[in-house]
């Protein structure tokens, strides 16, 4: 696949661009020699400033974002809004968090520092294009390492972007390199003895063939693959405060996101209720121009992702679910899919073991709390889980149960720039923001003075 600029809600090529060659390591190299060697607070420097240009060009970036992949202004607005609260955060705390930590033992002294790995290989994905990479990149960056940025195919213009807003802040050259490569190159790259790392954002399969190579070479990783969460409702849950985070959570970015809900898991006594109001409610959300700030469902990002939603949802049907579908008209043109609801979904059916990344809010009916628990873990995915209850102390108690590296109670799955967000089993490992996504990318190096 090349490098192409495509408009999702109308199939108009925008831009192409060429593969690049095997990158110059040597630009990286030396600005991770000066990068490395500032203190904390001079790096931050430059990074408010960076800061100051996205935040200065906010209309703008989103703009660009919703005509490269789709994603409705209101939520590329947002993306690089929230994008800024990484600053604000390390900007504050990672001085503290990367200072030497004394350690009595019965050496004279004894204490261990973080020291950067070197070169960060990032490869992003396409549906929160600015917030994934600088998710990983603000605190390996605090960190002091520099990075390598293989970003989607599709969008190529918000990678430049990106690269621009390093160059233009004045940061030592080098410090972020973009590079539009091919799928073999990335494999050389992670090879290269140069390279100390690798963060992927991603499938799960192009996920364990990346850690296969980086693993072969031992290269350190952090993964962060698909989810099939369970949004979880019981019986003395609030349904239509349950309802509205249903349709929260799966509308973002037209259902395709990682730590989106994707399975309904809801207790038997409120299942039919439920489902009518959910059914009732995505009905009603609006599919259009994702320029258009009511706009809440846009278009998918590409044709072969909506293609893939459609035989999901057809193999699901034809395998017991039953569709409800929005009566929404849909634009001719454009990767637009109209929302739905699963009904009927168990499983053995795609909607419950696949990731289906689209708007189609899959329902599964438990019959009790302890059920519930169950369908949640019968997933190779672990990203997430929410659960809906008005026990919130009954609901603490199912936390230790629940197989997933998120648990989030009456509120949907996000992820916060102060809390560490990750997975286990097929959703990787590895933690981004917080305190441990800043010391994901370090040695901890241990010091013995006798």
């Amino acid at each position: 696949m090349r490098y192409e600029s495509r408009n999702p809600s109308n199939g108009v090529l925008l831009r192409a661009f060429d593969f690049h060659d095997f990158p110059d390591l040597d630009v990286s190299l030396q600005a991770f020699k000066k990068w490395k060697r500032l203190e904390v607070e001079e790096r931050d420097g430059y990074l408010q400033r960076l800061a100051g240009l996205l935040k200065s060009r906010q209309r703008q970036l989103a703009e660009i974002i919703t005509t490269e992949m789709g994603k409705p202004i209101r939520e590329s607005l947002y993306e690089v809004e929230k994008t800024l609260t990484l600053f604000d955060y390390y900007g504050r705390y990672a001085s503290a968090y990367l200072e030497p930590k004394q350690v009595a033992t019965p050496a004279s002294k004894s204490y261990y520092i973080y020291e950067p790995l070197g070169i960060i290989l990032c490869v992003m994905p396409w549906n929160f294009p600015f917030w994934q990479v600088f998710r990983f990149a603000v605190p390996a960056l605090y960190a002091g390492n520099v990075i390598i940025l293989k970003h989607a195919p599709n969008v190529p213009q918000c990678a430049l972007e990106i690269e621009k807003l390093f160059s233009e802040a004045e940061l030592p050259e080098g410090t972020l390199k973009n590079y539009f490569l091919k799928n073999e190159t990335v494999l050389e790259l992670i090879a290269h003895p140069a390279i100390a790392g690798l963060s992927f954002t991603g499938s799960d399969a192009t996920g364990s063939f990346l850690a296969q190579q980086a693993g072969k070479y031992i290269k350190k990783t952090v993964l962060e693959l698909g989810g099939n969460d369970a949004f979880i409702v019981l019986k003395d849950a609030d349904l239509d405060y349950a309802v509205a985070g249903a349709i929260k959570s799966r509308s973002i970015n037209a259902g395709q996101a990682c730590n989106g809900a994707k399975r309904f898991i809801v207790v038997k006594e409120v299942a039919d209720v439920f489902t009518h109001k959910l059914i009732e409610k995505v009905f009603q959300l609006k599919v259009g121009d994702p320029s258009d700030p009511e706009t809440q469902i846009g278009p998918l990002a590409r044709m072969d992702l909506l293609e893939r939603v459609r035989s999901q949802v057809a193999e699901s049907i034809r395998q017991g679910a039953v569709a409800h579908v929005s009566p929404v008209s849909l634009p001719k043109e454009g990767y637009y899919f109209a929302p739905m609801v699963l009904t009927r979904v168990k499983p053995g059916i795609i909607a419950f073991e696949e990731e289906i990344f689209g708007p189609v809010f899959s329902v599964v009916v438990a019959e009790d709390t302890a059920h519930a628990v169950q369908l949640a873990n019968q997933s190779k995915y672990g990203l997430a889980a929410s659960v809906w209850t008005n026990d919130v102390k009954a609901a603490e108690k199912l936390i230790g149960e629940l197989e997933c590296g998120n648990v989030f109670i009456n509120d949907i799955v996000k992820s916060d720039t102060r809390l560490p967000f990750g997975g286990i089993k097929r959703s990787g490992y590895g933690r981004e923001l917080s305190e441990a996504g800043l010391k994901e990318f370090v040695n901890i190096k241990t010091v013995f003075i006798k």
